[in-house]
């Protein structure tokens, strides 16, 4: 067997996941205390990141032996250095508590970057809220970053109504420096569609990014109408034999930032700390993590894990920190 280098970031990774397998994870999820949830949502914002394409199965949605977590798998050596991780925040809720958390905990954790989904109204917004306004001012004031939600129902919804919505963003909230596609096609038999899609929001000229949402790895194909694809949107226990490896290696010859996972049905904190070590790993590849313990239920619909922040959302920010910067792991 050949040896194997490792970048320090992804070294880190797997001294972190052996540590984790080895560590007592009690189920607890430690002293952070549960975000308020706000009450019905001001801005109609939608129940799930995409409400299809999902990587999710039946398994249980808590497991409290971390010898489990980490399973034997193939793992790659990516071509491409990894780049360090950062979070991808489905913002559906009202500006406070949950923007105003967002933005108090950026200041706190400078070194992190942070980019949060704007989604007034399921994307289909027909004025400006005023307080959703301000706190979008607020966070990038932070330094940080706004998207803007847009459906796009795996193509079936127009291209005219599409470009439309985004049209709207801009118009109304001109502080979003991109676009969340959601519900994203990912066999490639819609490239076209999203090939038009993506050339008319790079020909407004302001360096926007784009992140699509199949919620599953798609085809190749894709990574040429976004900068980063939700290659995993579902359960913490299916997230654990997440691998590109087996019909996916495209993956490895991309930067790591092509790959963003959402990951919900995370019961605590030390499950949350697993995904995140899990996505670190050479065989994920994965830089633009989020993760929750808030639940939904493939198999009913019922369920939202984008209602509010997650209970732990300043401990995952710490943990980000520090496998960023190749330190242990905060206690949770």
């Amino acid at each position: 067997m050949s040896s194997l280098t490792l970048h320090p970031f992804r070294l880190t990774a797997c001294l972190l996941a052996i540590s984790l397998s080895l560590a007592a994870c009690g189920g607890g999820d430690g002293s952070s205390a549960s975000l308020e949830n706000s009450n019905s949502n001001s801005n109609g914002s939608s129940n799930a990141v995409g409400s299809g394409g999902s990587n999710a199965g039946s398994g249980s949605s808590s497991v409290n032996n971390p010898a489990e977590i980490v399973p034997a798998a193939k793992e790659e050596t990516p071509s491409v250095t990894p780049t360090p991780m950062q979070v991808l925040v489905p913002a559906y809720f009202n500006p406070a508590p949950g923007w105003d958390v967002m933005t108090s905990s950026a200041k706190a954790h400078p070194d992190v970057k942070i980019t949060a989904i704007l989604n007034p109204q399921n994307g289909k917004f027909t004025n400006v809220n005023v307080a959703l306004t301000n706190a979008i001012a607020s966070f990038k004031l932070a330094g940080r970053n706004v998207v803007g939600y847009v459906s796009t129902n795996y193509a079936k919804r127009s291209l005219a109504e599409v470009k439309a919505n985004i049209d709207n963003y801009l118009l109304h909230y001109p502080e979003v420096s991109g676009f969340f596609l959601d519900e994203m096609e990912a066999k490639g038999k819609q490239l076209d569609f999203y090939s038009d899609v993506a050339n008319y929001i790079r020909d407004k000229g302001l360096n926007l990014q784009i992140i699509g949402n199949p919620g599953t790895l798609p085809v190749e194909a894709y990574t040429s109408v976004s900068d980063t694809l939700v290659t995993f949107e579902g359960k913490e226990v299916d997230y654990r034999s997440f691998n590109p490896a087996t019909l996916h290696n495209w993956v490895y010859d991309k930067p790591s930032t092509i790959q963003a996972a959402l990951v919900h049905n995370a019961d605590n904190c030390k499950l949350m700390q697993q995904a995140l070590t899990m996505a670190a790993l050479p065989r994920t590849h994965t830089s633009v993590v989020y993760v929750t313990e808030l639940e939904f239920d493939y198999s009913t619909g019922i369920g939202n894990p984008w209602k509010s922040l997650s209970k732990y959302w300043t401990q995952l920010l710490d943990s980000v920190d520090a496998i960023n910067k190749q330190q242990p792991l905060p206690a949770c």
